[in-house]
């Protein structure tokens, strides 16, 4: 008995010294700085005044009563809404096509995957060139070729986020395309042999066979899809930073808000609330993706 408790307690002191590090760092880049904007969303903190004062929960009751930040939430659950389903179906519906041995499938794999390895911020000019009002803007030259009217791709309120959706799903699905067809070649070639057999189509055993075995990577593409929705910046910056006052159109998300509050007005303890609801939300999403993928 007290060989194997010493040699447990070996085993103990060799785990902990093989991921102290790992626990550190983890600790640093994520615990701490999590914590810390915690803290600093319950003061008053501002770089123009330096002196910090603990205002409890003011800083949340704000984010009641500001338009600007109800309105930055909602254009956030849209964009989650709208381009993380179509992002998952499009790549699971793509990565299944390109599973059927395909010729030339390595092209296909890097057409996909050549936008999301694009830099963001060029990416974002050249789509800003496309949605340019006039004729000198791509969309719109090509609508007047099909006989159609112009289209204020960054001017409408009413189309002005769909678009930056569009440009966004564009530039991101070839990255799930890759996961859920690395993850559909990992499942065994056996479990459709015998589907087949019993007389299943190939769209049934996708259906009844592959997708099921694919959960976990499906999962993992929607938690990812979420966060980086959830996230979204650089693109909505550079086409139109949020807003365009001229034309009535504001569809800044949550991170301009925080951009503006925090390096604009330079309120820190208000940026940090803002920061600290856009975590729960996506803590909440997440968790919601787990109860209904059934991973929990």
């Amino acid at each position: 008995m007290g060989a194997a408790g010493s040699i447990r307690r070996e085993r103990i002191k060799f785990l902990l010294a093989a991921f102290a590090p790992v626990i550190a760092l983890f600790i640093i880049i994520r615990i701490i700085p999590v914590t810390w904007v915690l803290l600093l969303s319950l003061t008053n903190y501002s770089i123009r005044k330096p002196n910090i004062r603990f205002i409890g929960l003011d800083n949340y009751l704000r984010l009641v009563d500001d338009p600007q930040f109800v309105l930055a939430f909602r254009n956030t659950m849209e964009f989650l809404v709208i381009s993380v389903p179509v992002v998952i179906v499009l790549g699971l519906l793509f990565a299944v096509l390109m599973n059927r041995r395909l010729k030339l499938e390595g092209l296909y794999q890097t057409l996909f995957f050549l936008p999301f390895i694009l830099s963001t911020v060029p990416t974002s000019i050249i789509w800003r060139w496309i949605y340019a009002p006039g004729r000198f803007g791509l969309a719109n030259y090509i609508l007047e070729i099909l006989g159609l009217g112009r289209v204020g791709w960054l001017t409408n309120p009413d189309i002005a986020l769909l678009a930056i959706i569009a440009m966004y799903i564009w530039k991101n699905l070839g990255y799930y395309v890759v996961v859920f067809l690395v993850g559909l070649k990992s499942i065994p070639s056996e479990f459709r042999e015998a589907a087949e057999i019993d007389g299943a189509s190939a769209w049934q055993a996708t259906w009844h066979v592959d997708l099921p075995l694919l959960r976990p990577v499906i999962l993992f593409g929607a938690v990812i899809a979420t966060i980086e929705a959830m996230t979204v910046f650089s693109m909505i910056y550079v086409m139109s930073q949020g807003t365009d006052a001229s034309a009535g159109v504001d569809i800044a998300v949550l991170t301009m808000r925080i951009y503006q509050e925090g390096f604009v007005y330079f309120d820190m303890g208000y940026a940090s609330a803002i920061s600290a609801v856009l975590f729960v939300a996506a803590l909440v999403v997440v968790l919601i993706q787990f109860r209904i993928v059934g991973m929990e």
